[in-house]
Formats: structure tokens, C-alpha cells, sequence
């Protein structure tokens, strides 16, 4: 918060701009207002921008400010109305809310809009699992592994939710894939142990556990 380099000030002010202001000392505090004034001002030098509106959203939603932060997200999204993370960030403050339909609706939105995007698939694809709409949800969660092949998390989701709906042999087969793709990844080689132990493919699943084991030992 009093580095010389105002870069690493505004970036100090923007991490702890979670914490409840009474964790802070009063001199801390103080030198942490005026790095967080510095970064709201340095993201509205560049307000025509989707990203900055969008790093404004974040931090009004971090700090508990719903309606500046519901603002900017909307901003972001009627200067780009293809930049994802504006729809993504929205749906999560919406959904920290508890407002779960109109989550689903903007995720609807931006699907609409960005069809080939998988983040908004992803994020679409697990506000209908929060709401039990099953099959649904699995399309999407399959679309955003498919849209972003390089995330490893997306199909991993997605197979997880294969196997909680019964279809263990298709997230079986997902996540072998998968694992070929991305042989350290702990998440999917856990999930293939015991994804195989439970269908009764002990061999398969002690494979599983011995990379799994290499990788954490």
C-alpha cells in the first residue's frame, strides 16, 4: 500500500478490498482508501472499455456494493455485448444474491449472444444444476468442454456430472480423454479412481491411483 510505483498500490488496495475495513489498523487503512480511490480512477481512464467496466463491477461486488456493481456489469456488457466476462461476473453477483432465475437468464443471454464461448456455457450449464434441471444442464457443461477444449476444469465438471445422473461409463469415457490431455491433473485422475472403483473396474482404478499417488504422494 505505500510501494513508490503506483501499479503495485492500486493492485495492494484491489486484493484486500475484501477484507471488512476494521481488520486494518487505522494508518493501513487510510494508505489502503487512497490506493483503492487510485485504482477506481485508473479504471475510469479507461471507462470506455468492457474490461475496466468489468474491474469496476468486481470490486463494487467484492466490497459488497450491489447496485454500482450491477451497473458496471451492465455498462461492460452494452459496450461489448460479446465480452463474456461481463455476463459471467454479473450471473455470480446475481447468484450470490440468491437470485438464481435472473442468474439463469443472463447466462441465457450470452449464450445467445456468444454461442461459441464456453465460459457462459459452463456458467449456464451449473446455475441449472443449482436449479435440478438435469439434463439440460449436462448439454451445457458437454458444450463448454467441447468450446474450451484447453480447460481441464470444464471437463472435469462435466464428467462429475455425467456419473451423479448414472451415465458412469460416459464420464468414464470423458475423462480418460481427458487425462490424456492433461496427465497431472489430480482433480480428473482422483475422479477416474473413483469413478472405476465404483463400477467394479479394480485394475483400472489401482492404474488410476498409482499415477495419482506419483503426482501426490
Amino acid at each position: 500500500l505505500t510501494d513508490p510505483v503506483r501499479a503495485v498500490r492500486i493492485e495492494a488496495a484491489r486484493l484486500l478490498a475484501a477484507l471488512p475495513a476494521g481488520d486494518l489498523p487505522a494508518k493501513q487503512r487510510s494508505q489502503f482508501e487512497k490506493g483503492l480511490e487510485e485504482y477506481i480512477k485508473a479504471q475510469q481512464v479507461m471507462a470506455e472499455r468492457p474490461e475496466a467496466q468489468v474491474n469496476l463491477g468486481n470490486l463494487y461486488a467484492t466490497r459488497g456494493e450491489v447496485r454500482p456493481a450491477i451497473d458496471a456489469y451492465q455498462t461492460a456488457i452494452d459496450l461489448n455485448a460479446a465480452f463474456a466476462p461481463a455476463y459471467v461476473n454479473y450471473a455470480d453477483l446475481l447468484r450470490s444474491q440468491g437470485d438464481e432465475e435472473k442468474t439463469e437468464a443472463v447466462l441465457r443471454q450470452a449464450v445467445e449472444v456468444i454461442p461459441k464461448n464456453g465460459d457462459v456455457h459452463h456458467a449456464l450449464g451449473l446455475s441449472l444444476v443449482r436449479q435440478k434441471q438435469t439434463t439440460e444442464a449436462i448439454e451445457k457443461l458437454e458444450a463448454a468442454a467441447k468450446l474450451s477444449p484447453d480447460n481441464a476444469r470444464y471437463v472435469y465438471v462435466y464428467g462429475v456430472a455425467l456419473n451423479s445422473t448414472g451415465n458412469t461409463e460416459q464420464a468414464i469415457m470423458a475423462l480418460q480423454s481427458a487425462h490424456k490431455r492433461f496427465p497431472n491433473n489430480t482433480d480428473i485422475l482422483n475422479a477416474l479412481v473413483v469413478f472405476h472403483r465404483d463400477n467394479g473396474n479394480t485394475m483400472a482404478a489401482r492404474t488410476y491411483a498409482d499415477k495419482l499417488r506419483s503426482l501426490s504422494p
